[in-house]
């Protein structure tokens, strides 16, 4: 039976305000973009995104971030195309960038030392660890820095113990815990594992070394031209995820959407977050890399050999303009 014009101009017209509407609509028309962000493992470091997952803003702003654990390989993968953005010591990327691949830091996250250094129980003092192995991050990597300045605290040098590699600090414990070395540079959450576990804490390594970061996301420059919205989108939402961190009122929640996100313990989860939120306040409230914190990278990167004097241009390494752009 066919319609009546009346029915028919009834029906154009309700499509017609259903469009409307739609087109009205937050982010109405906005595709989802997949970000594959790179990671070295789950857990604090991760806190800000895992916030901004679990409260939607990263799905009101149309985005699907996808973390990957790739261990030590973020940099390459970012390098090669594989992953869109990575997080890792800082190293990892401003030597990318330096050999003149196609990756640039967009966030300092973590903006200091994080760690402590443990030992088996025999082991008292730093002095101790004369001729020991001791299990680090990398050949090259933050951790190094880290734990040249902590050793030289006791007039030790590198060249006075013996170095094996782990990216993932649950990796270095597990070698602890095995008796496979003598002592590791440890983090949250397993830095309250080791301590539970009766080894030696013989101390934090940041009264030794200052304004040095560690973590920082990176992004594969030639994909964040494209998608710049979408970085810009990720940066604010990272300092929105800080802000809402740094909030006392939020504790509990933080802690229940870290135990979830990162299928992290309650207790030591707790830990981590009077530790790192609480205590030292390691997150980046801005993201930017400020110019004490440049030369200070710098200074480590001269160290590890991989940067030479005249120390080149901030923007070489870093492009602080997503940050700068995210306003909240």
């Amino acid at each position: 039976m066919r319609r009546s014009l009346q029915q028919r101009l009834q029906s154009a017209a309700a499509v017609l305000l259903v469009s409307i509407a739609t087109a009205l609509a937050p982010n109405a028309g906005l595709a989802q973009t997949r970000i594959a962000a790179g990671m070295v493992a789950h857990g604090p470091p991760q806190w800000p995104q895992y916030i901004a997952a679990e409260i939607g803003w990263f799905k009101g702003d149309n985005i699907e971030l996808d973390l990957i654990g790739v261990g030590s390989g973020g940099a390459q993968q970012l390098a090669g195309a594989s992953l869109n953005i990575a997080h890792s010591g800082f190293p990892d990327f401003a030597r990318a960038s330096l050999q003149g691949a196609p990756v640039k830091m967009i966030i300092n996250d973590i903006i200091a030392s994080p760690y402590a250094v443990f030992a088996k129980p025999g082991i008292k003092s730093i002095a101790d660890l004369r001729g020991k192995l001791i299990s680090i991050g990398g050949v090259k990597d933050v951790t190094l820095i880290y734990i040249k300045a902590f050793l030289a605290s006791a007039g030790l040098k590198a060249s006075d113990v013996d170095f094996v590699y782990a990216k993932a600090a649950g990796d270095r414990l597990s070698a602890l815990i095995s008796g496979g070395v003598d002592a590791t540079i440890l983090n949250p959450p397993t830095y309250f594992k080791a301590t539970s576990l009766g080894f030696t804490n013989l101390g934090d390594i940041d009264p030794y070394i200052k304004d040095v970061p560690f973590t920082v996301w990176a992004a594969n420059t030639d994909w964040a031209a494209k998608n710049r919205d979408v970085l810009v989108a990720f940066a604010r939402n990272y300092k929105r995820g800080v802000h809402w961190l740094y909030n006392p009122a939020n504790k509990g929640a933080a802690i229940d959407i870290l135990v979830k996100r990162a299928k992290q313990d309650r207790n030591d989860t707790i830990k981590a977050y009077d530790y790192l939120v609480g205590r030292l306040k390691l997150f980046s409230v801005d993201g930017a890399v400020s110019d004490k914190a440049y030369q200070k990278m710098a200074e480590g990167l001269i160290d590890l050999g991989d940067m030479k004097e005249p120390v080149p241009s901030k923007s070489v390494i870093f492009d602080g303009s997503f940050v700068e752009q995210a306003i909240n």
